[in-house]
Formats: structure tokens, C-alpha cells, sequence
């Protein structure tokens, strides 16, 4: 009975993780906004920077900020947040 129970705890575990989408090594986006859209709850300039930083290949090298900025404009716009993502982005890299 107690292999049973714990069974079913672990497929329990295992199907929320599922369900939750696992960790940002098994996602892939097709563009900016699509990545920023999942993850809104960090709020834009702060999705904008998540997707930047842990999705580099959704975007080329970035020479500067300014060279970002155009892109993320290019690439969904963010007007109110692109500045600080970009900027946000060159910090976290360490370029």
C-alpha cells in the first residue's frame, strides 16, 4: 500500500511540473512577442529582458543598447519598456 501511495504522489509531482511547462531549457519562441507574452507576469521590461538574456538565439548579437533598442523596436515595439529591457540585457550580460 505504501508503494501505491507513493506512486501516485510522484505521478502527481511529475504531471504538475508537466503542467507548469517545466523549466525555460525546454521552451523555444519564434519571436519576441510570443516570448514576452508567456512571460507578462514578469512585467514587460522585465519579460523583454528574461527573453533576451535566456533565449539568444530569438535574436542576433547586439553591438550596443541602441543596436537592441532597434531590434526589440523592430521586433514588437515596447515603446515603454525597451530602453530599460535593453539596457537591462547589456548589465545581465556583461557587455
Amino acid at each position: 500500500m505504501r508503494r501505491v501511495v507513493a506512486y501516485l504522489a510522484l505521478s502527481v509531482s511529475l504531471s504538475l511540473v508537466a503542467a507548469c511547462g517545466g523549466d525555460d531549457d525546454e521552451e523555444s519562441f519564434d519571436n519576441l512577442p510570443d516570448c514576452v507574452a508567456d512571460h507578462a507576469s514578469l512585467g514587460e521590461a522585465e519579460s523583454i529582458t528574461h527573453c533576451l538574456v535566456d533565449f539568444p538565439d530569438l535574436h542576433p548579437e547586439f553591438a550596443d543598447v541602441d543596436a537592441c533598442i532597434a531590434w526589440v523596436t523592430d521586433n514588437g515595439g515596447y515603446p515603454d519598456s525597451r530602453d530599460a529591457a535593453c539596457a537591462d540585457y547589456f548589465e545581465e550580460t556583461g557587455q
